[in-house]
């Protein structure tokens, strides 16, 4: 980094139109669950994440505003203790911002796909161990030293653990985020892939919910640039720039791409209300009353293309929670298998029965 360079103003605008993307996604999720009458702990926990995202913005900005984004040795005492003091808070807070996002997507995962045992098993495992890790990772740098004042005050005289086990245990945890974020990206891939739907809607639903592949190449290039914090007792003296900002592009996508299958329903509903509007009214207009048609003959048709229409819109516009893998409905095995009937792709038939004048006659 050049002696005079201020990287810091250009970070603090891009983070924070990234945490307020992410933070209106996050609110249309919570409308389009709660409309759907779906809203859950993932969601609650997604809040959480948001809440954190933005509190560790705050102080990463505040971190700038003491000259972060400069090199640290050319800052004044003063406002290099500062500087330090805002990372040791605001990199635990985004860690745990991140490790709370990825979590609300496992649950949410765990909603619509839980029913096998193996993959819910499957699904906790991965929860559990990356929630460990991170915890680690973000509590480590704060307990490594008897005296937290270190962390920002070289004057402060303390003992201090392997500040290198710090280091080393974050090149840990982001591998295992990596991981995990492969898995979720291509677990639903399979799933998703068998149900009986339409080709288009299956790609949809897989592009939807494989969209942590993103997240997983932000994690991969933050783990890159571990190496620009060279001691626990000497945190952002390098820059550490470049950490800071992946750290926190690895934050929002994970909210962001763990909460665009939610809104989904939201938005497709919201399409489909004006042309099924547009489509029965077309349909109905169609022919003009002539007093000659035969009972139901045109009222038949007319309920029948409103039900098929119907049927497409809810195929369409279901929440992804509604749809159980495993459900007969859905072609997975029957009810027996899997002991699961209230969830699933389920198939309505309605029957119409008209009377004739002719006795002898069926219409």
């Amino acid at each position: 980094m050049a002696q005079d360079a201020d990287l810091g103003p250009s970070l603090m605008k891009g983070i924070w139109a990234a945490v307020a993307i992410a933070t209106l996604i996050v609110i249309l999720r919570v409308f389009a669950k709660v409309k759907i009458g779906q809203f859950r702990v993932d969601d609650v926990l997604m809040i959480i994440a948001v809440i954190l995202a933005i509190t560790s913005t705050i102080f990463l900005t505040l971190s700038i505003n003491h000259g972060f984004g400069k090199n640290l040795a050319t800052l004044p005492t003063e406002q290099m203790t500062a500087v330090l003091k805002y990372i040791a808070i605001e990199i635990p807070i985004v860690t745990i911002s991140t490790t709370i996002a990825r979590s609300a997507f496992v649950l949410y995962l765990l909603a619509i796909l839980g029913s096998n045992k193996t993959f819910k098993y499957a699904l906790w495992f991965m929860l559990v161990w990356q929630f460990s890790g991170n915890v680690v990772s973000a509590v480590l740098p704060l307990s490594i030293c008897r005296n937290v004042n270190i962390l920002w005050d070289p004057t402060v005289k303390t003992t201090c653990g392997d500040s290198d086990a710090v280091i080393k245990f974050a090149y840990y945890s982001n591998t295992v985020n990596s991981a995990v974020d492969l898995f979720l990206a291509i677990f639903p891939i399979p799933i998703f892939w068998s149900l009986n739907l339409k080709t288009r809607i299956k790609i949809g639903l897989i592009v939807l919910l494989s969209l942590g592949v993103v997240a997983m190449a932000a994690s991969i290039v933050k783990t890159t640039k571990l190496d620009e914090v060279p001691g626990i007792t000497n945190l952002g003296t390098a820059g550490a720039v470049e950490l800071i900002r992946w750290g926190y592009v690895e934050n929002s996508l994970i909210i962001i791409t763990s909460s665009i299958p939610c809104i989904r329903p939201l938005v497709i509903s919201s399409v489909k209300k004006f042309s099924s509007n547009n489509y029965s009214r077309s349909y109905e207009m169609r022919r003009p009353f002539t007093g000659n048609r035969k009972p139901g003959e045109y009222g038949n048709q007319t309920a029948q293309s409103r039900r098929k229409l119907t049927q497409d819109q809810h195929l369409e516009t279901g929440s992804i929670e509604r749809l159980d893998p495993y459900s007969r409905h859905a072609g997975f095995g029957s009810q027996a298998s899997y002991g699961k009937s209230e969830r699933g792709i389920t198939k309505e038939v309605e029957m119409e029965v008209y009377a004739s004048e002719d006795p002898g006659r069926v219409v």
